[in-house]
């Protein structure tokens, strides 16, 4: 009888453990700080998961190399190709959240803009490139640019959007972008 409860608890501790994770959709390692919610959030509608990723020294440190550089991936319910205007939309809405904006005050010079370039298209994933305008509230209080690059991949198994963003507020020439460019999302993204 023991013998069988511990065949049974076994498996069933390797069920548990074995099942993919919702929110792991970024292929990093354990020392990238973690954060994930759910949405609706940040003032977006889209049913799904985020999650984002911190690389483990220096996000918060301006004189850092990898200072405001991080990646965030989404798997929301969107069935169709987004656009660089929602994307751009999507961005501010993101962004004057996490800086506890106040959108319909005009004069509030925290207010993110987002300007977004379709770079190309190869079998379900876009590609693209832009700029964020937006505020430090965590650092520096000061108003910063960040780069960004994005992967939009519409999975037709699943018919959702898996979205992975790449920010820096380096130019894409700069060494960071080897560390950032070099970030994938988990096999099998698609299927969950």
């Amino acid at each position: 009888m023991i013998k069988h409860l511990f065949i049974f608890a076994l498996f069933f501790t390797g069920f548990i453990f074995g099942q993919k994770n919702e929110f792991n959709l970024i292929k990093l390692d354990s020392t990238w700080g973690q954060e994930v919610l759910r949405f609706p959030a940040r003032d977006m509608d889209y049913l799904g998961v985020g999650e984002v990723r911190f690389p483990p020294n220096g996000w918060i440190q301006p004189a850092h190399t990898f200072f405001w550089s991080y990646t965030y991936a989404w798997n929301i319910n969107l069935n169709e190709k987004i656009t660089t205007k929602e994307l751009e939309i999507d961005l501010a809405k993101y962004f004057n959240s996490l800086n506890n904006v106040n959108v319909q005050d005009k004069t509030d010079k925290r207010i993110t803009t987002a300007t977004i370039t379709e770079i190309k298209t190869e079998n379900s994933t876009t590609y693209f490139e832009g700029k964020v305008d937006t505020f430090d509230r965590f650092a520096t209080n000061k108003r910063f640019v960040l780069n960004v690059k994005i992967e939009s991949t519409l999975c037709k198994e699943t018919q959702k959007t898996v979205l992975l963003f790449k920010f820096s507020p380096k130019e894409f020439t700069h060494e960071v972008w080897e560390t950032l460019n070099k970030i994938e999302l988990e096999k099998g993204f698609c299927l969950n």
